[in-house]
């Protein structure tokens, strides 16, 4: 009776070692520098602690054998899967069900995917790990049914509201006065693009322009960036006077109409393109890959969007439609000439709304998503194709969902105005910080815990 009692002490507690070894190495990718200000309650981050473990364990059934998957030059995620001994199967499998939740985007080389093979089955992955960042990690992790399951964990973080101002030095720019006063370097290039909009840096921008910015910044351990988001600027210069605009945000996280406008609900980018779709959820990007269907590397010419079958797909610009018909490849598919001879091509659509030779305006609707063709699930495959005949990657072109916001989704534009102006008011009254010791930069933030 001893002997079973001390076996099945032991046997928990080799459970809970494998699973604190199996935490420990997941969330050390990244050497963290802890640097807390404010401790929160020890008795909630100890039931946090253990609510995590409990959830993983009951999905691991046992210690699965480790291995980094190390994106390489040129690699995209299925090569740099199928480098550590998942067959071309797999792979595409981790693929596509991670696609349905999450977007990892562009892969940079000595990025770090782990993968855990079966103890038993070495060539069987059991489990998939992707740090989106030293706070947020994306699970797969394979069920008794041989399905992966999708899990996330997320560590607590610091939500900063960040004021910066300044002004542009004679000889200098808009840009060159975000990276003086401060503003985080991978977000140099956000805030510039906001303010390109209406602030030509060629023709607008002058030395002695004022100008103010608020970050909504979250930051892990207090000191590490994590992600931003420009939720207000202003500007006020020489040639462009009193400027502000807002970020509206809708409740769905990838909805197109999430963008900067004006308090009168006026589009930054108003001559921009319109969005093929409400709902902006990318599985396949541009350029090339491994086909979900071949298995073959081969080139995306377009983007595809993830959608339920019958979701409206709009036009997004006005033209004059050149074809609209079937094929084994394409299914149902659209293509419109715009005024510029480039041409919008929209396929897979499980209807087709109108016909050759018609002519549409922006933002009607043409079709509606569907799975036909070649294809390995729901979704409308967005291509643009310049007046030369080449592809081009639709990301690279400036798009809007419309240009000025009305009715309902204006109404809570205000709203959210009136939230960001408190938040102006308290950041502003907020004493400034100074930003390092080399860099003679100050910021004005308030902060929270999340």
């Amino acid at each position: 009776m001893i002997e079973n009692k001390q076996k099945c002490g032991t046997k928990k507690i080799k459970i809970h070692f494998y699973i604190i070894i199996f935490i420990a190495l997941f969330f050390s990718s990244c050497k963290q520098e802890e640097k807390k200000t404010e401790k929160l309650d020890p008795e909630a981050q100890l039931a946090e602690i253990q609510r995590r473990i409990d959830s993983l364990e009951n999905y691991i059934s046992n210690s699965p054998i480790l291995k980094p998957a190390i994106v390489e030059s040129n690699f995209g995620l299925f090569q740099t899967l199928q480098k550590i001994g998942l067959d071309n199967k797999q792979s595409l499998k981790i693929g596509n069900t991670l696609a349905d939740t999450v977007e990892i985007g562009t892969l940079r080389v000595g990025q770090v995917f782990w993968v855990g093979f079966d103890q038993k089955d070495t060539s069987k992955a059991v489990l998939f790990r992707y740090a989106e960042n030293p706070a947020t990690f994306h699970f797969l992790i394979m069920d008794s049914t041989g399905e992966w399951k999708y899990k996330i964990v997320e560590k607590p973080v610091t939500v900063r509201y960040a004021m910066y101002e300044g002004v542009i030095k004679e000889g200098s720019n808009l840009n060159n006065a975000l990276k003086e006063i401060g503003v985080p370097q991978n977000m140099v290039g956000t805030v510039s693009e906001a303010f390109r909009c209406k602030v030509s840096e060629r023709t607008d921008q002058h030395s002695g322009d004022k100008f103010k910015v608020m970050l909504r910044e979250k930051r892990f351990q207090d000191s590490i960036w994590i992600e931003g988001r420009v939720l207000y600027i202003y500007y006020d210069g020489y040639r462009v006077k009193h400027f502000e605009a807002f970020w509206y945000q809708e409740t769905d996280p990838k909805s197109s109409f999430n963008a900067h406008y004006t308090e009168d609900g006026e589009a930054l980018i108003s001559s921009g393109l319109r969005y093929p779709m409400d709902r902006l959820h990318i599985t396949s990007r541009y350029g090339y890959r491994i086909h979900p269907i071949t298995g073959q590397r081969a080139f995306h010419n377009g983007v595809d969007y993830r959608g339920a079958v019958g979701t409206p797909v709009y036009a997004v610009a006005e033209g004059v439609v050149v074809q609209s018909t079937y094929d084994d490849i394409s299914g149902n598919f659209i293509s419109i000439k715009h005024s510029d001879n480039s041409q919008s091509l929209y396929l897979h659509l499980s209807q087709r709304g109108v016909s050759s030779g018609q002519r549409v305006r922006s933002r009607q609707v043409i079709g509606k998503v569907g799975n036909t063709g070649r294809s390995s699930g729901p979704h409308l495959h967005f291509a643009i194709k310049q007046p030369n005949g080449q592809y081009m990657n639709p990301l690279d072109k400036k798009m809007i969902a419309t240009p000025k916001l009305e009715g309902a989704k204006l109404a809570s534009l205000m709203e959210q105005i009136k939230t960001i102006r408190e938040a102006l008011g308290k950041t502003e009254s907020a004493e400034p910080k100074s930003i390092g010791d080399s860099l003679q930069a100050t910021v004005k933030y308030i902060q929270k815990y999340e």
